[in-house]
């Protein structure tokens, strides 16, 4: 058999723009899971870190990194030594006006990944976000002959090229072509496969939740709230779309009715002053603790600590949008009651009344109340955080992740 078609051992190429990156944990402990399960993974970063603070679980991926050049198409000399070394690629040929219909230093770049798939022997090339990765990943496998899938999240499908009908306008034709193309298309939510099917009907849609290791995660019963202890923890990336504005604005009314409840916001973001001016405008400044960016086991401890976990999550403007966040499936994970509301994925870990409470988007009003509800019942914090508990432990965990995700780059291992 000759050398280029010999069988090789499966090895899966992660393809992410920034790695690591200190707001995208889920990528770390998906590759983590399909390392426990015994799976070869290498990744590539189309751009180097410019975070200087890093999640402990970093240290035990055994994965090597490989950050590819970036100046590909910015000057002659970069973009003919990137021709040079796409010369000897298998299907430069058929690739070729794939190539010129992207953006120069797109396509520069993926004859980069191109050439770090087939030196590393990678059998699958594996995108997470549809957009920049997956864009580069398409022009990789295309000039490989390589398979690949990509997880949608949830900005790469409601905001990139939504054009200028907002979300429902046309579809982006590049980020379509990436889901038409690839073998399976990863999402988060059943709400997403639903977007996928009624604006890219050619994906191959498949619903794999991101997964929690619910070792690192035990259990516990919520705190009780006294006076001095009605803390609602936050965490996220100060952005529009995590609706933080709405929170601050239910602790304003909760405070004015004489509730001496607290907030602690962790993360940071383009709205963190916006947010600080809110908060001292509703005569907040005693009552809300911004705590920037924490590591993995600070965000843990914040939530055990915490009586209740808020994510009111909204969608912004420009269609932004939570797939379904990490972190409130971390809170339900350690026992602490969650209110949030029901935008995309979020519905489906939430069970309104059971698991936790949703209400309505950009209500304060509605997440006082709600905020209120928990604080002052022990006993319904501790009903929804079993129950919680339960779902998360049939719906989250990392193994089952991992396996699906196993199971869906199982292609022939040929090397490139």
């Amino acid at each position: 058999m000759p050398a280029e078609t010999a069988p090789t051992a499966p090895r899966v190429g992660y393809v992410v723009k920034v790695y690591p990156r200190f707001s995208e944990t889920f990528v770390v402990r998906e590759v983590l899971a399909r390392e426990a399960q015994g799976e070869d993974v290498v990744v590539a970063s189309l751009r180097p870190t410019t975070d200087t603070r890093f999640h402990a679980l970093l240290a035990r991926v055994a994965a090597p990194v490989t950050w590819l050049p970036e100046s590909g198409g910015r000057s002659s000399a970069a973009l003919w030594t990137a021709l040079r070394r796409a010369q000897d690629l298998p299907h430069l040929t058929a690739a070729l006006p794939h190539l010129l219909a992207e953006d120069v230093d797109v396509a520069a770049q993926a004859v980069h990944l191109a050439v770090w798939a087939r030196e590393q022997r990678v059998t699958h090339l594996h995108a997470h976000f549809a957009s920049l990765p997956g864009r580069t990943t398409r022009l990789a496998a295309l000039l490989t002959g390589l398979p690949y899938t990509v997880t949608a999240h949830a900005k790469d499908l409601f905001v990139h090229g939504a054009g200028p009908d907002g979300p429902d306008g046309p579809v982006c034709p590049r980020v379509d072509a990436v889901l038409a193309d690839a073998a399976a298309v990863v999402t988060v939510s059943d709400h997403n496969v639903a977007h996928l099917a009624a604006r890219h009907p050619r994906a191959r849609a498949v619903r794999v939740y991101n997964g929690l290791d619910l070792d690192e995660l035990p259990w516990s019963e919520p705190r009780s709230a006294p006076a001095a202890e009605r803390v609602v923890a936050a965490v996220g990336r100060l952005v529009p779309k995590k609706g933080f504005d709405v929170l601050l604005d239910a602790v304003a009314l909760l405070r004015a009715a004489g509730d001496p409840v607290r907030l602690d916001l962790a993360g940071s973001g383009p709205e963190e002053a916006a947010l600080r001016e809110r908060a001292r405008a509703a005569g907040l400044a005693g009552a809300v603790r911004f705590l920037g960016p924490q590591p993995q086991h600070a965000v843990v401890d914040l939530l055990r600590r915490s009586a209740v976990f808020a994510a009111p999550c909204v969608v912004a403007p420009d269609g932004d949008r939570d797939g379904l966040p990490t972190v409130l499936l971390e809170a339900m994970a350690v026992g602490t009651p969650v209110v949030s509301t029901p935008v995309t994925g979020i519905p489906e870990a939430v069970l309104d009344g059971v698991t936790g409470t949703l209400v309505p988007e950009r209500d304060p009003a509605a997440l006082a109340a709600a905020l209120r509800r928990l604080l002052d019942d022990p006993a319904l914090r501790r009903e929804r955080s079993r129950a919680a508990r339960r779902l998360v432990e049939e719906r989250f965990d990392a193994r089952d992740q991992a396996a699906r995700l196993r199971a869906l780059t199982a292609a022939p291992a040929v090397a490139a």
